[in-house]
Order: structure tokens, then C-alpha cells, then sequence
């Protein structure tokens, strides 16, 4: 299998909206979408819009009017049994730092002691406030009804394993079904009761390192709760949801996930860039896992995965904050120039030294009277252990002229 490009995802994509309404309408459809046409249970490379059935029927027991084309505007068609199944399951243990592939729960979801938990994607971060937050999968997090600031905890424990003490995460904050994603904060909304956080994941080398659009043909990789490491190809796409099937990373238990890896994330394997939220997968007829649009989440939520740094809103008249990734213990330092080029000499910037999950952040105040000028922007010289950083950012708010 090759990886498409985003040109030709994109065209695809575009062809089989156009006929997915028709498509839908036809007995036992699941999903739509686009992807490599399968041959004998593999994908053999050539690019089809495939329609996901919950049970493949043989032709001669449907009408003519029930059966697929074969088919459209020159693009195959692809018929492929699937039910993908959610994937929550069991492990514990309590975890300071807090970080990816570690269990994650509410209580709430599948009733008191008997919590089914799933897997704690990564920590990410808010936009503009950057403070961090805990990602797992709707269906982990989200109790029927949903309720803002539902206490998450970490770990869940499964029956009859009696509730762990100090397991408090943090509250729910906010969440989408469709994508299947939900976000907690670390700790209560006042800063206490809070722990550490780390952006590694638990089983890999390398932490999360940004995020970037799903494509087909990427390889992938996720360390979830039950089956841990695992990695495949994404084979099909409807531009939110994808599919992901084995390749020649070794899979040792024989399937992509299991119950307990919801809320894995996908990377890259070559950037360890996030590109999705895993929340199912099938062992029969064939291996598969799926996962969410991580883009997708980030634009709902508010979030973003942290490459090596990140500057916050910035607010004339009011705080502004830097984050950024090293080495831990690191010496580190931020220099701030406004758009008039003047340096910022405000308390909080200057040297800091990483904390010993490589996290390093800064606070300052931006003056009432800093002005802002038409296209040019605020820039952020980080030093993180000897290596340079330059980031922009665009002023907000007005300048407070009455002085």
C-alpha cells in the first residue's frame, strides 16, 4: 500500500459524498467511504469507494434493485463486512505523572464498581490558556445523561476490585459524540487536587508530537490500555472516520485493539504526529480498527497536541503564556518582542529550567499601552537546551491610550 496525497484523498472524498445518500439506502449499510479495495481479506493498493455492510449477502439472495453497483463514475466499488465493536475493558494503576495509554474512566459509565475503562489518549492542551487536558473517547468519559464537571478518575477500577484512593483526575469539561471524544481537566477547576502531567505515552519512545490530517495509506501506530503497541495502514476514509488495517508491523496478540484501547492515539509512525482518536475494532471476518479525525477533535474542543512549543493568547492590558518540550531539567529561556520591537522585560520571562517531564512554561503580564501594528505580529525567541525557537502570535485587545 502507497499513502495517497491530500489532492487525491480530497477528489475522492468529494465523488462519493455526491452518492452516499444512494449508497446508505441500500440493505444492511453501516458506513461510507473511500479507501483501497480489498482482494482476498488484503488491500491490494487500487483505490475504491467502499461500502461497509453489517453482513455480506450473496447476490443471488437480493433484487436487483438491493445490489451494489460495481461501480461510479469509473470508481469501484467495494463491498466490506464490518461491526466494529467500542473498545473499553480493565487495568489499574494510579499514575503521577499523568500521561498517554494509562487507564481512564468515570464511574458513571456502566454503573457504580463496575466502570468499564478505556484509555487516556494523551495530555493535551487548551488553546490560548494552555493548561492541560486529559483525551479519551466519549463513550469512556460521558455518562447518559452528560454532565459538565463529572469527576474523572484515573485509575477505574473494575469489579470486584474496590475503588482505589486518590483516584480523582480532574472534571469533565467538554465532549462531541459524533467524534466520539471528550476532554477532562487535570485536577479541580481551582488548581487543587491536581497532579503532574507528561506529553509521553506509556509504551512508546517518543511523546505525541503535534498533529496533522488523517491520509490513506499512512502508517500508523497507538499504544491502547489492552493490546498495547500495535500499528497498521489506514485503508479508508469518509474524511472524518478511518479504518486502519494490518501491515507488516508485528501485532503479537493478533488484532489492532481490544477492549480497554478506546481513546488511543493514532500517530504517524515515522513523526509520531497525531492524526486520530482510536474508539473501535473488529478480529472477524477480518482485522480492523477505526479511529476519529484528530484535526477534527482539536477544532471541537479547543485542544492541541503540543510538537515542541506553544504561545497562548495574547492579551494586551492582561497575561499570556508559553509552553514548550524538552530535555528534563533542561536550561531553558523566552525573549519577547512586541510589534514595535521593543523587548519585553515583564516578570516571568527570562530562564527556566524544564521539570522533570521535560515541560517548561512561562507567565508574563503585557502592558496596557503595548500597541499593536497592522501585520506585524508578537515573536517568542525560546532557547530549550541550547537549541532556537521562533514563534508568532497576534496581539489581542486595544491599547490603552488615555496615558
Amino acid at each position: 500500500m502507497h499513502e495517497i496525497t491530500s489532492r487525491e484523498q480530497d477528489q475522492l472524498l468529494r465523488l462519493m459524498r455526491r452518492h452516499r445518500k444512494q449508497l446508505m439506502s441500500f440493505p444492511n449499510v453501516r458506513s461510507v467511504d473511500i479507501g483501497f479495495e480489498f482482494k482476498r481479506k488484503r488491500p491490494s493498493g487500487r483505490l475504491a469507494i467502499r461500502v461497509h455492510v453489517t453482513r455480506k449477502m450473496p447476490d443471488s439472495s437480493l433484487t436487483p434493485s438491493e445490489q451494489l453497483p460495481d461501480e461510479i463514475e469509473g470508481v469501484p466499488v467495494d463491498v466490506i463486512e464490518s461491526n466494529p465493536v467500542p473498545n473499553v475493558g480493565v487495568r489499574h494503576s494510579r499514575h503521577d505523572p499523568v500521561l498517554g495509554g494509562i487507564n481512564v474512566g468515570n464511574l458513571k459509565v456502566g454503573g457504580p464498581g463496575t466502570g468499564d475503562p478505556g484509555t487516556l489518549g494523551a495530555i493535551v492542551f487548551e488553546r490560548g490558556t494552555l493548561r492541560p487536558l486529559a483525551l479519551t473517547n466519549w463513550h469512556v468519559a460521558v455518562a447518559d445523561p452528560p454532565i459538565a464537571m463529572d469527576p474523572i478518575i484515573q485509575p477505574d477500577p473494575v469489579a470486584p476490585d474496590p475503588e482505589p484512593p486518590n483516584n480523582f483526575l480532574g472534571r469533565l469539561l467538554r465532549w462531541d459524540q459524533g467524534l466520539d471524544a471528550a476532554v477532562s481537566s487535570i485536577g479541580e477547576q481551582d488548581g487543587s487536587r491536581s497532579r503532574n502531567v507528561s506529553t509521553d505515552i506509556e509504551g512508546l519512545p517518543l511523546p505525541a508530537s503535534g498533529s496533522k490530517p488523517h491520509v490513506v495509506g499512512l502508517k500508523v501506530l497507538k499504544s491502547g490500555l489492552r493490546t498495547g503497541v500495535t500499528g497498521g495502514t489506514i485503508d479508508g476514509t469518509d474524511g472524518i472516520e478511518f479504518s486502519v488495517v494490518p501491515d507488516d508491523f508485528a501485532l503479537p496478540q493478533g488484532v489492532l485493539g481490544d477492549h480497554g484501547d478506546s481513546g488511543a492515539l493514532w500517530l504517524d509512525r515515522n513523526t509520531f504526529t497525531a492524526v486520530g482518536l482510536h474508539f473501535a475494532s473488529i478480529s472477524s471476518p477480518e482485522v480492523r480498527a477505526w479511529g476519529k479525525s484528530l484535526s477534527r477533535i482539536c477544532d471541537t474542543l479547543n485542544i492541541f497536541v503540543l510538537d515542541v512549543a506553544a504561545i497562548g493568547s495574547p492579551w494586551i492590558g492582561g497575561h499570556c503564556r508559553a509552553l514548550a518540550s524538552t530535555r528534563a531539567h533542561a536550561p531553558c529561556n523566552l525573549r519577547i518582542v512586541y510589534p514595535s520591537g521593543r523587548t519585553s522585560h515583564a516578570r516571568g520571562l527570562g530562564a527556566a529550567t524544564a521539570d522533570a517531564q521535560g515541560l517548561v512554561r512561562w507567565q508574563w503580564r503585557i502592558g496596557s499601552s503595548t500597541r499593536r501594528m497592522p501585520g506585524v505580529k508578537m515573536s517568542a525567541h525560546l532557547t530549550l537546551d541550547g537549541a532556537e525557537h521562533l514563534l508568532f502570535a497576534e496581539l489581542e485587545g486595544a491599547t490603552d491610550l488615555s496615558g
